[in-house]
């Protein structure tokens, strides 16, 4: 039942209640004036008619008759022992004693008594009045006389339907005015209602506009709900901006970050870390998501001491990384431990470029090792008398000349490919003929490709394509990928070419030579990285030609890829961006 249903029925109660209660007083109060009126005026009848009464003589009906034709009022006349001596409405004779009657009961203590009940014979309530009568101080009987209460009893009824019609109309004006305040409260409470609701849907920040006819109580409340909804949206919005800086934190921070409790729960996570150990790690045990000792030790140090610390390992799950952490402790007041802070930095790059910093110098190291030693021999050879002898001194200091030309070739690779990393090297693109370059590159090598008994081809497809590259990097390239091509081919032929494939321009350098096997193909490009290092030295290759090649072509926009199967050849394309 709504609020506005249970204050009208309410009221709708106590207004019953009021007006039966008005009615029944102001009935009784006017049936008690009619009862004493009405034994009043008996009293008085009685008064008149006790002279002519005797009380000596039996069989008095028809006296008692006469009297009741005159007043109308019934008339007993009773001994002083309650013995009826007449009646005007019963024969006296068959009538029992009056004695016990309360009338006459309340007449032997006081001058007259009157009582109200159902008469017999009318089956209506009357008034009985009964008058003691004395003679020489003795009582000598009683009159008594009766009236029917009809006539008060109509005018009781009549007063009731004009009460009720006076109550109705007094109350219908306020009642009115109730309904109204009611039904305006109950569209208030509504108001209330639906605004609570919408808070409690998150519209926070709206307004609450009351009727201006509210009282000063609803008037109140609504300007603290508004002040509520303004706070709210307030604290809400504060949060929300608190929450979407730390999720930019951990969205952009490119180290990867864990906060964890006490029991070593993962509560929030960054989105590197999602990314380091793969997948939803939110909810999960540390322990569960890096499985490493290590890790688990640190924690736990950092749990007892109370401070940072940090350490690094090695991840094998999902993928092998090398990890530095460091691990801080969340502390509230007096050091109460809440949980931890784990970032966790990458150190896979920096550790691969170390070792292919060690590599690097190691490579060098051999590589020039090997024609320095050589040098410094046969210089040894020529100054302990070789020189003597033509013939050897010639064939000493040819190859002596031959490891100087590959000591400068690899110190020239070298600040090439060093110049190209520091950016020293631009690529600036102009417009240029494919088959132009390609015939500029196979013009250079033709020569050392007929002394191996090599056929050196230039394949361009018809048309005047013309595409934007640096024409002396893009010569370089093709020179290095025909000139090792022509190193590993033993027979056969070599292949530079130019078309479009799917739209897209493709240079290519393809030959018949000894190939390279597939576990092997990764890491060509790589500086000193070749697949047969006493071939390539021997055919005087640094193992800097791709790499310088896969520099180049990075810069200027391009995607290098090898195709290569062994003892059938290999071919590395150029696509063109």
């Amino acid at each position: 039942m709504s609020v506005f249903r249970r204050i009208l029925f309410i009221y709708a109660a106590l207004l019953l209640c009021i007006a039966i209660g008005v009615e029944v007083f102001v009935t009784r109060a006017v049936r008690s004036s009619h009862e004493a009126a009405l034994a009043a005026s008996i009293e008085k009848q009685i008064a008149l008619v006790s002279d002519a009464i005797r009380f000596d003589r039996a069989a008095q009906d028809g006296g008692a008759r006469l009297l009741k034709e005159k007043n109308g009022a019934r008339i007993t006349i009773i001994g002083s022992d309650g013995r009826v001596l007449g009646d005007s409405d019963h024969d006296s004779a068959g009538m029992d004693n009056h004695m016990g009657r309360e009338e006459i009961q309340q007449a032997l203590v006081a001058p007259s008594g009157m009582a109200i009940r159902m008469s017999d014979t009318l089956k209506y309530d009357s008034v009985y009045v009964a008058k003691r009568v004395e003679q020489n101080g003795r009582v000598v009987g009683f009159i008594r006389m009766a009236l029917p209460l009809r006539e008060a009893d109509v005018a009781v009824r009549q007063l009731r339907v004009q009460l009720f019609f006076l109550i109705g109309v007094a109350l219908l004006a306020p009642s009115i005015y109730s309904l109204v305040q009611a039904n305006r409260l109950r569209r208030l409470l509504a108001q209330l209602a639906e605004f609570s609701r919408a808070l409690a849907g998150g519209a926070f920040g709206r307004k609450l506009f009351m009727d201006p006819h509210a009282s000063g109580e609803f008037a109140a409340i609504a300007a603290d709900l508004n002040t509520m909804s303004e706070e709210l949206r307030r604290v809400i919005t504060q949060s929300e901006e608190e929450k979407e800086r730390l999720n930019v934190i951990l969205r952009s921070n490119p180290d990867a970050l864990l906060i964890i409790d006490t029991t070593g729960q993962v509560l929030l996570s960054s989105t590197s870390a999602k990314e380091l150990f793969g997948g939803q790690i939110q909810g999960k045990s540390y322990v569960e998501i890096v499985r490493n000792r290590e890790m688990i030790e640190l924690v736990e140090r950092v749990r007892s001491i109370r401070e940072p610390g940090e350490t690094e390992f090695r991840l094998l799950h999902p993928s092998e990384r090398h990890l530095a952490v460091l691990v801080s402790p969340l502390c509230y007041k007096e050091q109460e431990l809440a949980g931890f802070v784990v970032v966790f930095h990458d150190m896979t790059k920096i550790r691969k470029l170390e070792q292919m910093r060690t590599d690097f110098i190691a490579n060098v190291s051999h590589e020039l090792r090997t024609p320095l030693t050589a040098i410094r021999g046969f210089s040894e050879t020529l100054l302990d008398g070789a020189l003597e002898d033509p013939d050897h001194a010639r064939k000493f200091l040819q190859t002596i000349k031959n490891h100087a030309e590959r000591l400068d070739g690899i110190v020239d690779d070298l600040m090439t490919l060093s110049r190209i990393e520091l950016g020293d090297i631009r690529v600036e693109k102009i417009p240029v003929s494919p088959a132009e370059v390609i015939d500029a590159a196979v013009m250079v090598l033709r020569d050392k490709a007929q002394q191996k008994g090599l056929q050196l081809r230039s394949e361009v497809a018809e048309g005047d394509t013309v595409i934007q590259a640096d024409k002396n990097r893009l010569i370089q390239i093709l020179l290095n990928l025909i000139d090792n091509a022509i190193k590993f081919t033993d027979s056969g032929t070599v292949t530079a070419s130019f078309r479009t494939e799917n739209g897209k321009p493709v240079f290519a350098v393809q030959d018949t030579g000894v190939g390279i096997p597939k576990e092997h193909l990764d890491r060509i490009g790589e500086r000193f990285y070749r697949v047969d290092a006493a071939r390539s030295r021997e055919l005087g290759g640094t193992g800097l030609g791709l790499a310088i090649v896969k520099h180049l072509v990075r810069a200027h926009g391009w995607e290098l890829s090898i195709r290569s199967e062994p003892r059938r050849g290999t071919t590395v394309s150029i696509l063109v961006q």
